[in-house]
């Protein structure tokens, strides 16, 4: 009674909305017959849960059904005058939503007086709804790893004995593991020697080392713009003020980079490589233009190449570090995107000098990076572990980008545009100028799908038209569904002229 055609063009929630119609037409559902639980019906199906509640919400606001907390969905009686079946129309928003926005605006709005990004952040918890299709997560699935991995990697590492596990690195980290690390980088073609690498607790840790050696230093702070939000946080939690340069396809945008070059020297943040949210690379011609801009102004680049080994076609070699050279350059990057979060192993490369200061930071930080942490890093990349898992995320990841990128084609409405991701997990969808991707959420949550906002890719909280939408944690059959379902949360949200958003980003919808 409830097959669905997944390649159809039709929404799923609509064909198990029409076919429930139907049975109720050709008496196969007759009045007073209860309906399967949303659950039941979810897994006999194949879709969300979240799915099947969308078809049922517009079964009963058409008056086909009633639905009684604790008892279940039940075909109603008509009642007189009543055109059952035909009429679809439905409130603009379901009751849930209204009562979602209600709570949450007298929240953020208290909230983001006294910071907007911890009120965007309280937001969140709703995206992770059970039964919501999650195109959030900026993290890898764990389930891709081999099976085993982590126990073969601690196996090999005990077989020799664990006396060399015992006691603690040197602050810098290993010696073996920062000249592996280097031998890697040199194969670039980029001179670099173990005395040039320091080992972090993960880029989080690489990023707060940069901050620190800063608060004395004559450099102003850029980020280019939109980023992950967490390294102008950490910035700003050191009491640095933090400007932005708007990024575009190429990279940052130089005409505003060279306005605001003017007074001290300038740090620059940037994301070259499969840039996060957007998904793409930095142009060579525009990295060119940087080493440019950073030679004509004394300035110091501070290169997040986290995602550099999640490129789709990595033949680009281009390096701000080998272009510009380790006296301007700082590079950050771990084994948090390309093999697990958990180990939180990272690395910082830059002149023996500037390496030389941050380890001292470091120690009086926590010392030194735990060494069998250390080890387990040292013998995936001895190993050919991570050449062999490092393909796989990258056919697995363009895989899925390509199958969002022709679902949403497909499904989403045209005056949608986004980026074409050239690695990673992640794009940047922008809506129409005037809505608000913050009030989109909570729309599409209610219809089962949710995504990151763009504000929370900003310090001062623009891009409220955009969003990012992950892969990550996705596969084939959740993409389409995900993506079918938000394109028709943006479709209803778009077919009303947009109203003026306000610093929230909520606005008028309420």
């Amino acid at each position: 009674m409830y097959s669905i055609d997944r390649d159809s063009d039709v929404a799923l929630y609509v064909q198990i909305r029409d076919a429930i119609e139907n049975a109720i037409k050709e008496g196969r559902l007759k009045v007073g017959d209860r309906l399967p639980s949303v659950s039941s019906l979810a897994k006999e199906i194949g879709v969300t849960q979240a799915t099947v509640r969308r078809a049922l919400q517009d079964l009963t606001e058409s008056g086909l059904t009633d639905s009684h907390v604790g008892r279940g969905t039940f075909i109603r009686e008509k009642s007189d005058g009543e055109d059952r079946g035909n009429d679809h129309k439905r409130s603009e928003f379901s009751q849930p939503y209204r009562k979602n926005v209600d709570e949450l605006k007298i929240s953020a709005a208290r909230r983001m007086r006294t910071g907007v990004s911890k009120a965007l952040y309280d937001i969140m918890p709703l995206a992770h709804k059970p039964g919501v299709i999650q195109l959030t997560r900026g993290v890898p699935d764990p389930d891709l790893l081999p099976e085993g991995f982590v126990d073969e990697v601690c196996r090999e590492l005990l077989s020799k004995g664990d006396k060399h596990l015992v006691q603690a690195t040197e602050p810098q980290g290993m010696y073996a593991l920062r000249a592996e690390i280097a031998r890697r980088e040199s194969e670039r073609g980029v001179s670099v020697g173990p005395d040039q690498v320091l080992i972090t607790n993960g880029v989080s840790q690489a990023i707060s080392l940069v901050g620190q050696s800063l608060l004395e230093s004559p450099y102003d702070l850029v980020l280019e713009s939109p980023n992950f939000l967490g390294v102008a946080n950490s910035f700003s939690a050191m009491g640095h003020w933090v400007e932005t340069v708007r990024r575009d396809n190429s990279g940052p945008n130089m005409e505003q980079l060279a306005r605001m070059s003017t007074g001290a020297p300038k740090l620059l943040y940037v994301c070259p490589y499969a840039h996060n949210p957007t998904g793409l690379n930095m142009t060579t011609a525009r990295t060119l233009e940087l080493v440019r801009w950073a030679r004509d102004t004394s300035g110091l680049i501070l290169t997040d190449e986290i995602f550099r080994d999640l490129r789709f076609r990595p033949s680009d070699t281009t390096s701000l570090l080998r272009e510009l050279g380790a006296e301007q350059t700082i590079v950050v990057n771990s084994l948090s995107k390309t093999v697990m979060t958990g180990m939180r192993l990272g690395w910082v490369i830059s002149s023996p000098q500037r390496i030389k200061e941050l380890t001292g930071l470091k120690k009086l930080m926590d010392q030194a990076s735990p060494t069998l942490i250390q080890a387990m890093a040292l013998s995936i990349f001895k190993s050919g572990r991570y050449e062999g898992l490092v393909g796989t995320l990258q056919g697995v990841y363009e895989k899925r980008t390509n199958i969002m990128h022709k679902a949403l084609k497909r499904y989403m409405p045209q005056e949608v545009t986004w980026s074409k991701p050239e690695g990673g997990f992640s794009m940047m969808l922008e809506l129409p100028n005037g809505y608000s991707s913050v009030a989109l959420l909570l729309f599409a949550v209610e219809k089962g799908v949710s995504f990151l906002p763009g504000p929370l890719f900003d310090i001062d909280h623009r891009y409220v038209n955009a969003m990012r939408l992950s892969c990550a944690w996705s596969d084939e059959h959740e993409i389409k569904e995900g993506v079918q379902l938000l394109a028709d949360a943006v479709g209803e949200f778009i077919s009303k002229p947009p109203e003026d958003s306000g610093l929230s980003g909520l606005g008028g919808y309420q």
